[in-house]
């Protein structure tokens, strides 16, 4: 067979769908030798340290690069649904289309999207009405047209039944994403060190403790309480040393947690280090003492399942997709009481069974995907 695939989501390097659309790229490569893949890329710029594209062709990608704005391409495919996607990468029998986009097929090409999760649906509040009128036209057409539709959880599977009563159930597939081979324990403290100077400057640079999140800067994510309970840890001398390291680009709607750190005068221990290079990130999160990650709503959540291959515990609460991934019986968060288990964490009375979070793997989310795509066919 011979497939198609968009990358035009690696523009936003640095976010969940990037990662995703990376990883499920390279796999498809690494581990199907049998069907034969035609890459799309649509985008008329491309962010700094963008190497995704090269690390995909050394492994023998051929990419089609289309370099319109995407004003464009929504116009075309968002809006007016015209001018296939197969004009320019030639017949393919399935096409896997982004969670933004659904491009024109060619008669006989059958569709494949994967839906990440709601959230613009969900907390309307979180984004501006562009991204939500783009997101439903395109999840209403690909119901209309009966495509494969691909869920990263369970949870996510619920909502899409939930809000669309037209949609056929059995067209709905839940793969479970995987997490990259690179994240293991790193336990040579000098390249944690190493990973470190790259991304802070010198006066920020030694050996105190820190604690990390990962992931884009956006109200959804809940930053703002995350840096509150810093604050009330750190009152206490045991904790006072620890810094706040914030990994990731810039969202939306983020001003306000620029002016939280400024008016708790955290300036000099909430460091926002910006995009960190993901062969990097498995030394940051081994170096850390806890990743804080209390996102209101995830379709997934890879940063904790990350950080659980490297060894460290994460402070989550018990919520949408990570209710699924973390254990019962692991130790969340409830509002309000997220400086308890946050102790708890930091006085090593929490482990991580790496042993539960194996079965997160991407060899075994292409294998599922090849399955899905098999009985379709058939």
């Amino acid at each position: 067979m011979k497939i198609g695939i968009d990358l035009s989501m690696l523009v936003y390097a640095g976010s969940g769908v990037a990662t995703y659309t990376y990883n499920f790229a390279r796999s498809l490569l690494q581990y199907d030798k049998e069907n034969s893949y035609c890459f799309f890329y649509s985008s008329f710029r491309r962010p700094k340290n963008f190497y995704y594209l090269e690390e995909l062709k050394k492994q023998g990608a051929t990419i089609t690069e289309l370099p319109l704005p995407a004003s464009v391409i929504r116009f075309l495919w968002n809006r007016n649904h015209i001018l296939p996607v197969e004009w320019f990468i030639g017949k393919v029998d399935f096409f896997h289309s982004s969670d933004y986009l659904r491009p024109p097929l060619l008669k006989g090409t059958k569709g494949i999207t994967t839906i990440h999760d709601l959230t613009w649906k969900l907390f309307p509040q979180y984004h501006t009405k562009e991204v939500i009128s783009h997101h439903e036209r395109k999840l209403k057409r690909t119901i209309a047209l009966g495509d494969i539709i691909i869920v990263d959880s369970e949870n996510t599977r619920r909502d899409l039944i939930n809000a669309y009563s037209d949609i056929k159930k059995k067209n709905i597939h839940l793969l479970h994403l995987g997490v990259d081979e690179r994240f293991k324990r790193v336990k040579n403290p000098s390249v944690i060190t190493r990973t470190l100077s790259k991304y802070l400057n010198q006066s920020n640079r030694g050996s105190a403790p820190y604690l990390l999140y990962v992931g884009a800067i956006e109200p959804r994510k809940n930053l703002d309480t995350a840096i509150r309970v810093y604050a009330d840890l750190i009152k206490e001398k045991r904790y006072s040393s620890y810094r706040f390291l914030v990994a990731g680009r810039a969202g939306w709607k983020n001003e306000h947690i620029f002016s939280l750190v400024k008016e708790l005068g955290l300036q000099k221990k909430v460091l926002f280090i910006g995009f960190v290079l993901d062969e990097d990130l498995p030394a940051l999160y081994s170096g850390a003492s806890a990743l804080i990650y209390l996102s209101l709503y995830e379709g997934f959540g890879l940063p904790p399942l990350e950080a659980a291959f490297c060894g460290t515990p994460s402070l989550i609460y018990r919520n949408s997709s990570l209710a699924e991934t973390f254990p019962e019986e692991y130790s969340f968060a409830k509002s309000t009481q997220e400086l308890p288990v946050l102790r708890k964490i930091l006085d090593s009375q929490m482990k991580i069974d790496r042993r539960h979070f194996e079965q997160f793997t991407w060899k075994k989310y292409v294998n599922r995907f090849l399955d899905v795509i098999s009985l379709r066919q058939s």
